[in-house]
């Protein structure tokens, strides 16, 4: 397997290198059907502490996505760290991915029922205090952007609790759209269908 390293703002040698591939060997061990590994390295400075170097681990393995970032005053403690988180992760993947599907076996594949959020309207045209009001609450400063594969509710529940998100967005393959599953504060789920106005 093929990893995909990425540094900004830092430069790695060799060392560094071999001992993220040493890192992801580990990893791969606990999880055979790894297809797709992607690391990404940056150093941020603050005021308030040293540099520090960030690192951030996807992995894709059974058409699902892991995900694990972490910071350290080196790059080797922050991979540790990261390494840690995703085989944190690995593990309970791997323990949903057996539960789920003994549930499916048990239940017949049954259908369930999602419940459905309904998103208040935002106007088209917003007024000069409206506008403040956006300015104070922040701006865009970064988009994602990856490959979706169809799922179903359920599917896109465990994809993003295993992202530790509190909402995911997916391609539902029963209503051939895109919807949004989130965590509700009563701890279950709720899904959102959008409707064009």
């Amino acid at each position: 397997m093929d990893i995909q390293v990425l540094s900004r703002n830092v430069e790695l040698n060799p060392e560094a290198h071999a001992y993220i591939r040493k890192k992801f060997d580990r990893l791969q061990r606990h999880l055979r059907q790894m297809t797709d590994a992607k690391v990404e390295v940056s150093r941020t400075s603050a005021r308030a502490q040293a540099d520090k170097i960030i690192v951030q681990m996807t992995v894709t393995a059974g058409g699902s996505t892991l995900r694990g970032q972490e910071s350290g005053v080196n790059l080797f403690a922050a991979v540790d760290s990261v390494a840690d988180v995703l085989d944190r992760q690995i593990r309970r993947f791997k323990g949903r991915v057996y539960r789920t599907a003994q549930a499916r076996k048990a239940a017949g594949r049954a259908a369930s029922e999602a419940e459905v959020a309904v998103v208040a309207e935002v106007p088209d045209v917003l007024d000069d205090e409206d506008e403040a009001l956006f300015e104070q609450l922040g701006r865009v400063v970064r988009t994602k952007r990856f490959a979706m594969k169809p799922m179903s509710v359920e599917d896109a529940a465990m994809q993003m609790e295993l992202l530790s998100h509190d909402f995911f967005l997916f391609y539902n393959n029963s209503s051939g759209e895109y919807n949004v599953v989130y965590r509700r504060s009563d701890g279950d789920y709720g899904v959102i269908e959008p409707l064009l106005a």
